[in-house]
């Protein structure tokens, strides 16, 4: 191509070097954050994750004045509403507790038969951290679904089963057994099948869909729309140190508060954050340097692009061999940091799985080269605009 070999002369190959190597490690940065977020996210935001802080449990101190008025031990309206306008809180959801009576029953070959009074609380779905297709129930159905603290299973195992001799079940034949479940209340008795769907590391309750129960306490409670004696606060950063300092003063009692996982949490999303605004600001850096590469380039050749001009080339056909250049390297930076990534990420994927016992990783490499290429059309749009404003200030 005539107009290449007439203005490739004035390439500077260090400023070219120095673009590709300082945009390869700005992208490379970008699109590792990116990726090494999408692949370890379920492990501290997914509802079981052992990172994620997810929310707290408040309830009011329990004492011998409780015992005189169960308001002492519930939040009113007032008590929700100053929660609520607490900084470090991002939502609140409220426990409602059964208001009537729960008989459970069942006979298994494993470990023979049971006959218990219980009871079941709810809590909003989104607070649960078990994901079950199960986990529905309506009216027109005479199933209930049930999620039980995993604790309640391991204490059975590895508490009463051992010192009497029973012996020890695990999760999925829990799950298998079929429950009786007899509700009553208010002169009414219903029987209820019924099935244990899940498991909960977080919620030390047994529950039932919110659904359900709002359902059974009008049809069978004896109290009305009570006052919740518990209450679960999402927070902005768990590790906040105004939460203890409020609940403190309040007097109230937080439910298993993990400070250290919440920070934990907290501090691994504020490393890739700041991972990604360095690498933003690299790959920021090297635009500019390609594109002040590229403006000394064409200011070196301006009398050859005027003289191309005035021998009737149009002004595309004198930006095209820069714009092509800049189009090549931006393409090459792109191909090279996809690849670093992908070769990093096997190495830390084996890692993550071999540490937290193969965990649920997401493959979210089409995710990344999205991105990637999102931003590859973006440098290349620029640099094409910019090197075609050169020209026609070049060519006026």
């Amino acid at each position: 191509m005539l107009t290449w070999k007439l203005l490739k002369k004035n390439l500077s190959v260090p400023q070219l070097v120095g673009y590709v190597f300082a945009g390869f490690v700005g992208l490379t940065i970008i699109l590792f954050g990116i990726q090494f977020y999408a692949d370890t996210r379920p492990l501290y935001s997914s509802n079981d994750s052992f990172l994620n802080p997810d929310f707290l449990v408040i309830n009011k101190k329990v004492s011998v004045l409780s015992n005189l008025s169960s308001s002492m031990i519930t939040f009113n309206e007032k008590d929700v509403d100053d929660i609520k306008k607490q900084p470090f809180v991002k939502k609140t959801g409220f426990f409602t507790s059964s208001k009537f009576g729960i008989r459970a029953s069942a006979s298994s070959s494993t470990f023979g038969g049971f006959y218990t009074e219980m009871f079941f609380e709810s809590v909003p779905d989104e607070f649960i951290d078990v994901q079950s297709e199960d986990w529905t129930w309506s009216e027109e159905q005479n199933y209930i679904p049930i999620i039980i603290p995993r604790t309640y299973l391991t204490l059975y195992n590895f508490g009463f089963a051992q010192t009497q001799g029973l012996p020890q079940i695990s999760e999925n034949i829990v799950e298998k057994i079929n429950l009786k479940v007899t509700v009553y209340g208010n002169g009414k008795t219903k029987i209820f099948d019924a099935r244990i769907v899940g498991f909960s590391d977080k919620l030390n309750t047994i529950l039932a869909p919110e659904s359900f129960l709002k359902w059974a306490n009008v049809e069978f409670g004896s109290e009305s729309a009570p006052n919740p004696s518990r209450i679960l606060v999402e927070t902005y950063n768990p590790s906040d140190p105004l939460i203890a300092k409020y609940f403190g003063e309040k007097n109230y009692e937080i439910a298993d508060y993990r400070g250290n996982t919440g920070k934990a949490a907290y501090f691994l999303r504020l490393v890739i954050i700041s991972v990604l605004i360095i690498g933003l600001i690299i790959t920021l850096l090297a635009i500019s340097l390609m594109l002040l590469s590229i403006s000394l380039l064409i200011y070196k050749n301006k009398e050859k692009l005027e003289n191309l001009i005035l021998l009737g080339y149009s002004r595309a056909v004198v930006a095209k061999p820069y714009q092509i250049l800049g189009l090549s390297l931006t393409a090459f930076i792109f191909t090279l940091a996809f690849i670093v990534v992908l070769i990093i990420r096997n190495f830390y994927i084996k890692k993550i799985s071999v540490l937290f016992d193969n965990p649920e990783i997401e493959s979210n490499i089409i995710f990344t080269f999205s991105i990637g290429f999102a931003i590859l059309l973006i440098v290349c749009a620029v640099n094409a605009l910019w090197i075609r404003k050169k020209v026609n200030e070049t060519a006026k």
